[in-house]
């Protein structure tokens, strides 16, 4: 025996019947699977209808078939009313008809009918016995007609019975009053009160033999929804990381959103209210009565920018298809228009490597053609799909935000990111190495791979090379030639002794110190160096000062103030050591 968690099932449908169980909760000293509950799962499941089914609270403690005890409180208003309004207003968006149907318990224990029906019936002019229909009388029979087939005996409930649907306040007048609750009020709505004995429903066999039979009669009364139908915006989730499992995009991305370019979707915004929605998302239902996206994440977000009620949408249904099913329809749809960035590629890889436990060589079989990376007419290979994979975990992360919005723009290409950037496990150490030396140096890919390895010449750790004086002064230098990464590249390298005497590092420093103490923050060069006046490593210096007429007696003082600084002096005195 199965347990039921208690609450209120919404089951989303594809057709125009809305089904209604008050009082679905079976009770405590109950067959658990036997019940109203297991009945309208199994009808809500074969017919596939709209449900809206309290398994929640017992009628000792709210009357689900009278509205004014609903209203009381507003979490089963709006867990129960308020759903069953939702579903009612997406079946007349998509032009159908409403047919509600409401299962009761028929408590009668003298002999009688399986099912007792209730449309309203009363008679006229009698006040303790209004008559407020909710159907003709002609779809009346044919229903019956249809029960009676599916070896159902019907009749119609007592006019003292609560069955007949006839009280104002009960649901099956719920679309029929003025001012009876806002929006509720559509004479087009038909509903119909099936009270039901006990022992159809009484053992879980009993349950789901009924449901089957209902569904096979009400079947002949359903319209079918279109594939692409309206739904209503305010319908769609997007919060959990379940709702958003099949969305590959990352505008939107919360660790992005200040980086990546968000006025993508205001421009997509201004063109769907211009030219209306090429292109309807696609969902999934749910469950839980509600949707998530399959494809169509950005339009979705301009559309909810706009205010929009209703949106058209091509609607699957989630337990229809396997999750492969639902991965290769997102990409054909994600791909139709714009090709996926490295990122968007990555994520999802690594949705579909979580989602359905493929390794990387599977997952080359049957998306790499489709994603449209590795070189043409060659196979994907392994090693690819893992560096799309691991760029995305970046990301995943949180970090190196600047880098990802770059790869996302087109800014950095892949190659880098993937080969080298990604590898790098310390944070801080590849945002340095890319903010610091890749961004303004633009090295190519063999010229950065020599550069990473003397950075880890000078300090164990990439960001702590990067920080040094010499590397710092390097960049500098670096950033005003033609060929930037070629001359930092030499000047990193003559710092370890590469291309110039032992001890030129030590010179450069000192000289560097004294051009920005004489010439300030701006000081280059040509303005001041040191140089060794002979070939013997201490032979001598060489101090070259460059004076300009209206600076001039400005940089003697400054010159002056370093040489009476005593600590200055004896830095000058021990190069010639």
């Amino acid at each position: 025996m199965s347990t039921h968690d208690f609450l209120i099932d919404t089951l989303l449908g594809q057709n125009n019947i809305l089904l209604i169980i008050p009082h679905g909760r079976p009770p405590e000293d109950g067959d658990q699977e036997g019940s109203l509950l297991t009945l309208g799962r199994t009808l809500a499941d074969e017919l596939g209808c709209f449900a809206v089914i309290n398994s929640r609270y017992p009628p000792s403690l709210v009357n689900m078939d009278d509205v004014r005890a609903i209203r009381k409180r507003k979490k089963v208003t709006d867990g129960f009313l308020l759903r069953i309004l939702q579903f009612k207003k997406e079946i007349s968006e998509n032009n159908l008809l409403p047919l509600v149907l409401i299962l009761q318990e028929n408590d009668r224990t003298e002999p009688g009918p399986d099912l007792s029906l209730g449309y309203g019936q009363g008679e006229r002019g009698r006040p303790e016995f209004p008559h407020r229909p909710t159907m003709s009388p002609s779809l009346l029979s044919r229903i019956r007609v249809g029960l009676e087939d599916q070896g159902l005996s019907t009749g119609m409930a007592p006019l003292e019975s609560s069955l007949c649907g006839r009280d104002l306040y009960c649901l099956n007048q719920l679309f029929r009053q003025k001012d009876y609750l806002d929006s509720f009020f559509d004479p087009t709505v038909r509903s119909l009160v099936l009270g039901l004995r006990p022992s159809l429903y009484e053992s879980e066999g009993a349950a789901r033999e009924t449901g089957a039979k209902l569904a096979a009669c009400f079947r002949e009364f359903t319209d079918s929804m279109a594939l692409v139908r309206r739904v209503a915006v305010e319908a769609i989730d997007t919060l959990s990381d379940d709702d958003l499992s099949y969305i590959f995009r990352v505008y939107g991305d919360n660790h992005y959103n200040d980086l990546i370019r968000e006025t993508y979707i205001d421009e997509l915004a201004r063109s769907i209210e211009r030219n209306g929605l090429l292109h309807p998302l696609v969902l999934l239902q749910k469950r839980d009565g509600r949707y998530k996206i399959l494809c169509g994440f950005r339009r979705f977000q301009a559309i909810s920018r706009l205010g929009w009620k209703w949106v058209e949408a091509k609607v699957y249904n989630e337990e229809d298809f396997t999750t492969e099913d639902f991965f290769n329809i997102s990409l054909a749809e994600n791909t139709k228009r714009r090709n996926l960035n490295p990122i968007e590629i990555g994520n999802f890889l690594e949705s579909a490597a979580r989602r359905m436990k493929l390794n990387n060589a599977r997952m080359a079989d049957l998306f790499g053609e489709t994603l449209g990376i590795g070189a043409p007419g060659s196979k994907v290979s392994q090693s690819t799909i893992s560096k799309y994979r691991k760029l995305n975990q970046i990301r995943e992360r949180g970090e190196s935000a600047e880098m990802i919005s770059d790869v996302i723009n087109d800014k950095l290409s892949f190659t880098i990111a993937a080969e080298v950037l990604a590898p790098i496990k310390d944070a801080a150490d590849r945002d340095s190495l890319y903010l610091e030396v890749i961004k303004p140096l633009r090295p190519t890919r063999p010229q950065l791979l020599q550069i990473t390895k003397e950075l880890t010449r000078i300090a164990p750790s990439l960001h702590k090379a990067i920080s040094t004086a010499r590397v710092q002064r390097a960049l500098e230098k670096a950033a005003e030639s033609r060929q930037k990464a070629t001359t930092f590249l030499r000047l990193i390298r003559r710092g370890q002794g590469e291309e110039s005497p032992a001890g030129r590092d030590e010179l450069e420093d000192l000289a560097f110190k004294m051009r920005q103490r004489i010439f300030g923050q701006g000081a280059k060069k040509q303005d001041l160096s040191l140089t060794r006046a002979g070939k013997t490593k201490r032979s001598g210096l060489t101090l070259r000062l460059r004076l300009k007429g209206k600076t001039a007696r400005q940089t003697l003082d400054n010159l002056k103030a370093l040489l009476d600084d005593d600590d200055g002096i004896e830095e000058l005195l021990r190069q010639l050591k």
